[in-house]
């Protein structure tokens, strides 16, 4: 089995905060992304923050692997992580650039993983 995977993040800040206390708003549009990308939904969870900062995280299970997302609305701030395998994730990026398009900085940051790479000890001190 090819054990590759694609493993995207994306940093958002938003001009306005209102879309990131939208629970329902953004599992709908993650849930319809991940659907026109082709990806399997084995099971999601959303959960809507009401004890400071109003914020929003979600998790979707997929037979690929996962999509997380945790705002952040007192900083205009959303965090989005795509781990994929053996599948480039590459339509869901397109929606995510689109639906945020009217963002003020959007940093998207990925790296290849699986068994196969050429790895380097991690060094400490």
């Amino acid at each position: 089995m090819d054990d590759r995977g694609f493993h995207n993040v994306w940093d958002i800040v938003l001009h306005d905060n209102e879309i990131l206390s939208d629970a329902d708003s953004l599992n709908t549009f993650f849930y319809e992304a991940l659907k026109r990308s082709g990806f399997r939904i084995i099971g999601h969870l959303c959960h809507k923050f009401t004890d400071g900062g109003e914020g929003v995280t979600g998790l979707f299970l997929l037979s690929e692997s996962h999509l997380s997302f945790h705002t952040y609305p007192e900083t205009n701030y959303i965090s989005i992580d795509v781990y994929t395998c053996g599948k480039q994730d590459t339509c869901i990026h397109n929606d995510i650039e689109k639906f945020f398009k009217d963002s003020k900085r959007f940093t998207v940051r990925g790296l290849q993983r699986g068994s196969s790479l050429d790895t380097y000890p991690l060094t400490t001190g």
